[in-house]
């Protein structure tokens, strides 16, 4: 499968899954000094390889329409040589969260805690802006997976499939804590569970980062 056709079926798994609407939401692949990106004005359902597009890490236009929001992925791209995919999309579950103040911070579940670590909220920005770009490529250097305020969410990683599996964790993720809140109870794991937990990522291929338990929340209120 080419990179064209991998971000093809990106964009329509990321529609399939509800993880965006027909207008929104955009996926770019790296291979080299340039990445592919999911075009810009198209229904995300029909999308074909022919039109995906491609942007140096220059930040030339090398062909096609790229989507509007190319700017974000190539930051993130010049910040982080180590990622190949970025996957931005907007979950219902993590935005409803965020809009309400409540970040991804909460260990409440194994996977996200050694997958996503502690989700920051990156502060508001216009969408497609360059100030956007800047703030998310920051904010990129010490996470894998951002909340953009009132927009939407983006995740990076070594693959792909990676990147697509932690946007889905992310919502998944988002789900319990909402679930749990409206039921009164959240129960979240230990301190020293997390540190435990924050070591296997070598064990499944991701790259260590700075995180440490105290960089979770631990209090609701927090």
């Amino acid at each position: 499968m080419t990179e064209k056709e991998e971000i093809v079926e990106a964009i329509g798994h990321l529609y399939r899954r509800g993880l965006i609407t027909l207008s929104e939401g955009n996926v770019s692949l790296r291979k080299g000094e340039v990445f592919y990106i999911t075009p810009g004005g198209t229904r995300k359902d029909r999308v074909r390889p022919s039109e995906v597009a491609e942007v140096s890490l220059g930040g030339e236009i090398l062909r096609g329409r790229p989507s509007s929001e190319y700017l974000l992925h190539l930051e993130i791209y010049r910040r982080r040589p180590d990622v190949v995919a970025v996957v931005h999309a907007h979950p219902s579950f993590v935005l409803s969260l965020a809009s309400a103040g409540i970040p991804l911070r909460y260990p409440i579940l194994a996977e996200a805690v050694f997958l996503l670590g502690p989700v920051p909220i990156v502060e508001f920005s216009l969408p497609s802006s360059q100030e956007l770009a800047d703030r998310a490529g920051k904010a990129s250097l010490r996470h894998d997976a951002l909340i953009l305020q009132n927009h939407g969410a983006v995740t990076l990683g070594p693959s792909l499939d990676l990147a697509l599996a932690m946007m889905e964790t992310m919502e998944h993720v988002a789900e319990v804590l909402w679930r749990s809140l409206n039921l009164g109870r959240v129960s979240l794991l230990e301190e020293a569970e997390v540190e435990r937990l924050l070591g296997l990522r070598k064990k499944y291929g991701l790259s260590p980062r700075p995180w440490r338990a105290e960089d979770f929340l631990w209090t609701l209120e927090g």
